[in-house]
């Protein structure tokens, strides 16, 4: 990476979770082998993948009928309900089950498609061979290895935004300090320059839109 990419919350917990698994690489991604690290038991049937808890028992059931590509995004999606979603949803009201399951599939997302790994993944740069490649590597379907990649790529450029903000905000902070200033005002094409003990004490015009 060319610059200092700041993981999300889920991101760092995703992470922490799989290093604490000692899962570091993609081909060590594996239902049976997690569920067996966090004590979930896990069973296959032929109907819609769930996760279930009773007094603490907790299991996750794929769907048997898919593929293993398409059960292993399904144990991602269960897997954030036994960990973060507690509860029955037939008691719970309609709005909170659309915002569980609104959680369930972006963790999904990342939790198939660890970031920490992603990142250290050497991917083709044309777009359909890479999801061709993420596809191959992570266990997933092509169109959620799309998706993920899509995501992914908004994460980076959102990255990339605040790091150059920030290196704006610290410079600005820097001129201010050197020059005695206290305030840089936007006045149309200017900037008034404004200290408190003195009042104005100059103007800055804005750059050239050509540079």
């Amino acid at each position: 990476m060319m610059y200092n990419y700041q993981s999300t919350p889920l991101e760092q917990s995703i992470e922490r979770l799989y290093r604490a698994m000692n899962m570091r690489e993609a081909h060590q991604l594996d239902p049976e082998t997690i569920a067996s690290h966090l004590g979930i038991w896990l069973h296959y049937a032929p109907f819609a993948s769930r996760a279930i808890d009773r007094a603490g028992l907790q299991s996750i059931v794929l769907d048997s009928r898919l593929s293993r590509q398409e059960q292993w995004q399904d144990f991602g999606h269960e897997l954030c309900h036994v960990l973060h979603h507690g509860g029955n949803q037939l008691t719970i009201s309609e709005a909170f089950i659309r915002f569980q399951e609104t959680k369930a599939v972006n963790f999904a997302y990342q939790f198939c498609i660890p970031t920490f790994m992603l990142l250290d993944a050497e991917l083709p740069k044309l777009e359909s061979e890479a999801v061709a490649a993420v596809a191959s590597q992570f266990g997933v379907a092509p169109e959620f290895a799309k998706e993920r990649l899509k995501r992914h790529t908004r994460q980076i450029t959102s990255n990339k935004i605040a790091e150059r903000l920030t290196a704006h905000f610290h410079a600005e902070e820097l001129f201010k300090r050197r020059k005695g200033i206290d305030y840089i005002v936007p006045t149309g094409r200017s900037h008034m320059l404004f200290c408190r003990e003195r009042g104005v004490i100059g103007y800055m015009g804005d750059r050239d839109e050509s540079d």
